[in-house]
């Protein structure tokens, strides 16, 4: 399968229309995206955040940069929780829900608008989080790798990185990975995911189809550089990571092969 972006604007940029109001309704299904574990949209944020926390092992009162933080569901459960959270996005319409939902909640919010390629933060967190499949946005491998030193930049001495995605990459080499899926949304509409590895260029390259049943549907292309555990691990090192760990689960279960998630956490 072939598909071509858009040529005036990168994929994740905002003018693009990726990000906004049609990432909000496609990321809102009934069921989420892990097999064996359905789970509303407000659960699998509870319990993301609960992971994070044990994971870093974060304390209330800890500063915690969520980059890019989209429409803020993890830094609010966080800031809900007692930390000190500044959640930066590119994407102005996700910034806008990102407050309004803090203000609904009552938690004192920090929302910024930045690109992650270009974040200038110095050693103010105690935790950097990237998540749900959110490293590898840019086209090439020096960016995506300024992307990881300005993460570790952004941390004091001893302070810990957390990258997490649902691609993890023996599932997609023995042919267990979804490249075509469709989920019932909250809008009472559908969404359906195609996606195409490349070995080539190691990325995936897909499209969010979401339409009714009047037959109305809207598509949207995107490109996403994905690692092998082995990758990333030796890029945080490279980065300057002094210990790295990859698990499976937010409880915390090791790296499995066979795992839909993959989250690895890197300390300075």
């Amino acid at each position: 399968m072939q598909i071509a972006l858009k040529e005036k604007y990168e994929w994740w940029m905002e003018e693009y229309g990726f990000f906004g109001e049609f990432y909000m309704e496609g990321d809102n299904s009934r069921e989420g995206y892990l097999d064996e574990k359905k789970q509303t949209l407000a659960d699998r944020t509870k319990m993301e955040a609960r992971g994070v926390i044990s994971l870093l092992d974060l304390k209330p009162g800890d500063r915690v940069l969520d980059c890019p933080c989209g429409y803020g569901r993890h830094s609010i459960e966080l800031l809900a929780d007692g930390m000190q959270v500044v959640g930066c996005d590119i994407n102005s319409v996700h910034l806008g829900k990102a407050i309004r939902d803090a203000e609904a909640r009552e938690v004192k919010y920090d929302f910024r608008k930045g690109n992650m390629l270009t974040l200038d933060f110095d050693r103010e967190f105690d935790a950097v989080i990237n998540m749900f499949y959110s490293f590898g946005f840019f086209d090439a491998d020096d960016d995506n790798f300024q992307v990881l030193i300005n993460f570790y930049q952004a941390l004091k001495p001893g302070g810990k990185f957390l990258m997490h995605t649902d691609v993890n990459m023996p599932r997609i080499m023995k042919g267990n990975y979804k490249f075509d899926e469709v989920r019932s949304l909250v809008s009472n509409r559908n969404l359906r995911i195609i996606d195409n590895y490349d070995p080539a260029t190691k990325r995936i390259n897909g499209r969010w189809i979401i339409g009714g049943d009047n037959g109305s549907e809207r598509a949207m292309d995107y490109s996403v550089r994905v690692y092998t555990r082995e990758e990333f691990e030796v890029w945080c090192r490279e980065a300057g990571f002094r210990k790295v760990t990859t698990y499976s689960e937010w409880n915390g279960s090791p790296y499995d092969e066979n795992s839909e998630d993959m989250m690895v956490v890197a300390e300075k």
